[in-house]
């Protein structure tokens, strides 16, 4: 094993955290404030290659590995999560599944413009009624001559408001339960599609979610992705992807926090001498470094794995659970660290911590990671 970065990951780390300081930063209080995603970012991160790292070259990519993916990710996101999250959705979760379980006309139509930035996609997978659990799914899919007639909703989808193509998961056939659901694609200008912007969030301020609304809307049998009965496995594909971002970006969240920390108990003088000289603030930036790391590295490790195409099921579920609950963790140790500057959007640790919540419910709430390595070690189903 070798724990050293490459030379090209330690220049795209570098390069990532440059183009957020210098991208995201300057304008990431008054967007949070304004609960606003300034989807230009989108476009201005391809031209720099941090968009699509892991999408192969031949569809506009980088065809870089997941370890350097994570790297990348982990950098953008130790200043914005949330604005990090909307910006390189489309590429990592439904793209992924695009790439996977879409034709070679399908893929040469979407995946270029989305690698570019010239093109949101979205991917929608949550209903008010079905969350973790996919079996839930409401929206319809009834085949009529050479056309797919939809009806159904989704919410809490990133760029759902902004998106210019959604792939989304609805059921052909109820009574085949999972083996009745199918992957669709539609545009925006699609009669029958429209949106709403999702706001009154108390995180994830500078991101992008939006609910979905299908209304007869009629698609050719050409816009379905992949087979019906594949559409949740499919899925998963990209959903892994997704887990494996929200890992690495739950790592960079927390080293910003440790980073402010430090600099702060540096500077902040109480009793004759910087907050950082005192004892219990050793210990808590102690206990922050510490855990950052591991969960540092149960990230890189399921990323390698993922790279190596090993079965990664309990160790995907390790990063993500551990890593988003310890970015929560640090985000409010740094919290306190800052004292009552720490409830300010003048400081960074404040939209942090906001952002370290909303990072354990995605892609997987903490228990069904906590179920999922339960079922994985135990091999007892916990569902049935």
């Amino acid at each position: 094993m070798d724990f050293e970065l490459t030379e090209e990951q330690r220049m795209m780390r570098d390069t990532a955290r440059k183009f957020a300081e210098q991208e995201i930063m300057p304008d990431l209080r008054e967007t949070i404030r304004q609960e606003r995603f300034d989807s230009s970012i989108i476009k201005k991160m391809a031209d720099q290659g941090l968009l699509a790292p892991h999408l192969p070259k031949e569809y506009g990519g980088l065809g870089l590995d997941y370890v350097t993916s994570s790297i990348i990710w982990e950098s953008l996101c130790s200043v914005s999560l949330a604005v990090t999250q909307a910006a390189v959705s489309g590429p990592i979760q439904p793209a992924t599944n695009l790439l996977d379980a879409g034709s070679e006309e399908q893929k040469k139509k979407y995946l270029p413009p989305v690698c570019s930035g010239e093109l949101i996609l979205s991917g929608a997978v949550v209903e008010p009624n079905a969350g973790s659990d996919s079996s839930m799914i409401e929206t319809t899919a009834v085949r009529k001559g050479d056309r797919w007639i939809i009806n159904g909703s989704n919410i809490f989808i990133t760029n759902g408001e902004i998106a210019d193509v959604v792939l989304f998961i609805a059921q052909t056939d109820k009574s085949k339960g999972l083996k009745g659901l199918a992957s669709f694609i539609v545009e925006r200008d699609t009669p029958g599609f429209s949106s709403t912007p999702m706001k009154g969030k108390i995180s994830w301020r500078g991101g992008s979610e939006g609910s979905l609304s299908f209304t007869d809307l009629e698609l050719p049998l050409e816009n379905q992705i992949g087979e019906t009965g594949r559409a949740l496995r499919d899925a998963l594909r990209g959903i892994d992807t997704a887990r494996l971002f929200l890992a690495a970006g739950a790592v960079g969240l927390a080293q910003g926090c440790l980073d402010a920390s430090i600099k702060y108990a540096q500077e902040r003088v109480q009793f004759g001498k910087p907050i950082g000289g005192h004892q219990l603030i050793q210990g808590i930036i102690a206990d922050m470094a510490t855990r950052i790391e591991a969960a540092r590295w149960l990230t890189y490790r399921a990323a390698d794995l993922k790279d190596r195409n090993i079965r990664h099921i309990k160790e995907m579920s390790y990063a993500k659970y551990f890593a988003t609950e310890t970015a929560l963790w640090v985000a409010t140790q740094a919290v306190k660290v800052h004292g009552s500057f720490g409830t300010f959007d003048d400081f960074p640790v404040g939209h942090h911590y906001q952002d370290a919540i909303t990072a354990t419910i995605l892609g997987g709430t903490a228990q069904m990671h906590q179920l999922t390595i339960g079922q994985q070690l135990l091999e007892i189903p916990a569902f049935r």
